[in-house]
Formats: structure tokens, C-alpha cells, sequence
């Protein structure tokens, strides 16, 4: 597929061109890369996108903000995913190119927490406290923001104090512009932003970052319990694996023991627990009798 087609007599436009330039370009970091995604960057800062960029360039990955149309052209060019990616490359959008596992690139985006300042209508994503000491704020309109905010303050040394670490917001609270505007005062960051992962395409599939489990957590328990499952197994059906051999050894000498003091077979393990079960056995009908004759 072409991009622009040159007619002879006329000029290619340079908006035309540029815009040929860049699908050239997207379509060699296709041709480069092993895998990409598709990250949603509507309403991110250009801040985080920045340090995005930076700790991905670090792993030797891209970050590219595209235009929808330009990259769709350039999938046409690479002939991949055409159809599977229209419907996502809605909004604002950002390309992550690599050829590092994208499953290790969602984690290791997870573990970036990249704080943004708070804006009215955000979402806090934490809770939100403001610490107890000096806001370096003088005191004067503020003091009428804080009172709003029900913040206990004092004024000290010309500056107003907050007298105890105070929750403003808890996760899924709305940031009114009152709490934004303090927040901005105070410098406290309080956001987490990161890239929204749409879709991801690695080898010859397609597949949506939810429909994986990422957290290691989770792995790392789904994996000690199919090991007790195995073990309980292969001890319960005496399977004579390394890992419970021994304890299969222990378990059947136990029984036999249990077996010959039951038959009472004179075998030398035997014996002392023999002896002491026929004395206990003994002198408890030694006391029954002599509880009825004393004189016995």
C-alpha cells in the first residue's frame, strides 16, 4: 500500500509529506520490534508521558504518541492487527515498541509510580493526608481553605501549622477544586498516573491486559498450593518420590510398630513398649482388686 502517490506536475504537500514521513517511521518500529501495545495517554500530563518514555528508553523500548488514522496506516503497511486494533485507537494514544517480554513491560510500568498534582475531578487513587507542621503558607485567605477542608491548624512563627496529620480524601473520592487548590499550595503530589494499556500484540495474537494475570503474588501462590496438592498426593498414594520418601519410611515403620505391639510379637522394637503396656495393664488390675480387698 502507498501512503501518498506522487502526481507527476505536483508538488507533494508538506503536510502530506510529513504525514508519510511518520507512518515511514511507524512502520519500521513495527518492522524493528518484536511487540507493541496500544497505551491510552487521554488526560495524562505531559510530565508522565515524559518519564514514561524516559524509563522505557532505559529498557531499551519507544514510546511514540500517535495519530489514530497515521498508525492505522502504518499497520496497513506492515499488513498486521488492522482490524484487531481499529476499535482502540479511540482518544489520545501512545505506541510502546519492544522486544523485552510485554507482560514484564506491564509490571515493570506497575512499579513506576509516576505522582501527578491534583486537579478538580480527579480520582484519588490513595489516601490523600495532610501532614501535621509547617505549610510555610502565611496566614491570611488560606486559613479560610483549611477551615473549609475541616483541617485543624494554628498559626506559628508567620505561617500557618496543621496540628495533626489529617485524611482529606480516601480512594475513589472526588478532588473538589477547594482540595485541589490546597493540595497545589502544599505541594503534595497525590495522584498516580501511568500509561492505560488497551491492547497488546505479541507473537500472532492479540490480547487485552486483563485477560492475564499480571501480580507475581498471585502466581507465586497458585504455585505453593499445587505443590502441597502434589505432595499430599504423591504421600497418600505411597508414591516413593525424593520429596516424601522418607516420610512414606517413617510412616510405615510407625504402623508396623503400631501392628507387632498390637499382636504382641516379641520383636525387639517392640518389647519395651510391650513390657510397659502388660505393667501399666498390670498394676491397674493390681488397684481394682485391691480397692474391693484390701487385705489382697
Amino acid at each position: 500500500m502507498s501512503v501518498a502517490v506522487a502526481i507527476p506536475g505536483r508538488r507533494m504537500s508538506a503536510a502530506r509529506a510529513r504525514k508519510a514521513k511518520l507512518v515511514e517511521e511507524l512502520t519500521g518500529y513495527l518492522k524493528s520490534y518484536k511487540y507493541f501495545m496500544i497505551a491510552g495517554i487521554t488526560g495524562l500530563p505531559s510530565s508522565v508521558i515524559k518519564e514514561s518514555r524516559k524509563l522505557l528508553n532505559q529498557r531499551g523500548s519507544v514510546l511514540k504518541v500517535v495519530k489514530n488514522t497515521l498508525f492505522l496506516l502504518a499497520l496497513k503497511e506492515s499488513g498486521r492487527y488492522v482490524d484487531e486494533f481499529k476499535n482502540y485507537l479511540r482518544g489520545q494514544n501512545a505506541v510502546i515498541f519492544t522486544n523485552d517480554n510485554p507482560f514484564e513491560i506491564l509490571l515493570f510500568l506497575d512499579k513506576q509510580k509516576i505522582m501527578r498534582e491534583a486537579r478538580p475531578g480527579d480520582i484519588a487513587t490513595k489516601e490523600i493526608v495532610v501532614p501535621a507542621g509547617n505549610t510555610g503558607i502565611p496566614p491570611g485567605p488560606a486559613i479560610s481553605l483549611f477551615n473549609k477542608l475541616n483541617i485543624p491548624i494554628r498559626v506559628q512563627e508567620g505561617s500557618i501549622w496543621v496540628a495533626k496529620d489529617t485524611v482529606v480524601a480516601k480512594p475513589g473520592d472526588t478532588i473538589s477544586p477547594e482540595l485541589a487548590d490546597l493540595l497545589n499550595k502544599l505541594g503534595v503530589k497525590p495522584i498516580e498516573s501511568k500509561l492505560n494499556i488497551k491492547l497488546i500484540a505479541i507473537d500472532s495474537r492479540v490480547v487485552k491486559p486483563e485477560e492475564v494475570e499480571l501480580d507475581p503474588s498471585i502466581y507465586k501462590e497458585k504455585i505453593k498450593e499445587a505443590y502441597s496438592r502434589a505432595f499430599n498426593l504423591a504421600f497418600n498414594a505411597a508414591i516413593p518420590l525424593p520429596q516424601v520418601v522418607h516420610l512414606l519410611v517413617a510412616k510405615a515403620h510407625q504402623e508396623a510398630v503400631a501392628l507387632a505391639l498390637e499382636a504382641a510379637l516379641p520383636v525387639k522394637e517392640t518389647l519395651p513398649f510391650a513390657i510397659a503396656r502388660a505393667h501399666a495393664e498390670a498394676t491397674v488390675l493390681y488397684n481394682l482388686i485391691k480397692s474391693r480387698n484390701p487385705n489382697f
